[in-house]
């Protein structure tokens, strides 16, 4: 069985065919960030022709964060039949989201993303700094993970511990010097071995029974993007994503052109001051 049945056990497990276990990584962010899209006016034939990418300011964030989700999504997909991952679950009316829920032979965890691509970034017990900026993320996992403890253990009907994951994607560096008693400070590429590595605790029936709490709907708050089509979404998200790829290298192949020119003129300038240093041109 592959990560892609795991939407198939969370609805088996649920015993309904609208689940939380359908959706993506990143799934909330995405809709706002195309929602933001979809407001701006479409680029020119010129913005086009000189690379320029079709984000602002605004929605260029929102698209790191995606990315940065969709990166973790992946890393959590490796991690084998025996663990479930259910993407952007909603804690609060309003936007608030748990960014991945991972329920595995290890026990369950929540996991924040945050893309501080090639960005310094050091940890020490409830302090996260990124780039010199303090951030206070290790101390909102705290207080998340006990609202997902209280939410799943109702659901449940049964004591649900729930651990953290800060999960930084790319960065430039990344120094932990001394570890949260709850909240682990991973590189992205860390995260699914971390979590093989930890004691079991938890037996295939209860991996089963949590998940299927975390999927049902009726477990978190309410959601106004619970019903949309996961397929549609995820398409025009890959659609923005090759747009933006596209403007990419065609700033990529501009910076290679202008590059060449001036390496040709310098030369050619170069030659003109030797040839008439030597005598050699005309007057």
């Amino acid at each position: 069985m592959t990560d892609e049945d795991a939407p198939a056990r969370g609805r088996e497990a649920m015993g309904s065919t609208h689940s939380y276990a359908d959706n993506l990584a990143g799934q909330r962010s995405i809709v706002e960030l195309l929602d933001a899209q979809q407001a701006l006016r479409p680029r020119t034939l010129m913005s086009k022709l000189f690379g320029i990418a079709p984000l602002t300011d605004e929605t260029r964030t929102l698209y790191q964060s995606v990315i940065g989700e969709a990166e973790v999504g992946e890393a959590l997909a490796t991690l084998g039949d025996s663990w479930i991952t259910i993407h952007s679950l909603p804690v609060a009316a309003g936007g608030a989201d748990i960014d991945h829920l991972v329920v595995g032979p290890t026990g369950v965890y929540i996991v924040t993303t945050r893309n501080h691509a090639r960005q310094t970034v050091w940890a020490s017990q409830r302090t996260l700094m990124v780039g010199g900026i303090r951030f206070p993320d290790i101390r909102n996992m705290e207080y998340e993970m006990g609202r997902v403890e209280r939410l799943l253990s109702t659901a449940t009907g049964r004591s649900v511990e729930v651990s953290g994951i800060l999960a930084v994607v790319s960065p430039k560096s990344l120094t932990v010097r001394q570890k949260h008693r709850d909240v682990e400070v991973l590189a992205s590429t860390e995260i699914a071995p971390w979590l093989q590595r930890r004691r079991r605790v938890l037996s295939p029936d209860d991996v089963r029974e949590i998940a299927a709490a975390a999927a049902r709907p009726a477990t978190w708050a309410p959601d106004a993007t619970a019903h949309l089509d996961t397929v549609e979404l995820a398409e025009r998200f890959q659609k923005l994503r090759a747009e933006v790829g596209r403007a990419w290298r065609v700033q990529l192949a501009w910076v290679l052109v202008a590059s060449s020119l001036a390496a040709g003129g310098f030369l050619a300038v170069t030659y003109v001051i030797l040839l008439t240093s030597l005598g050699l041109l005309p007057h």
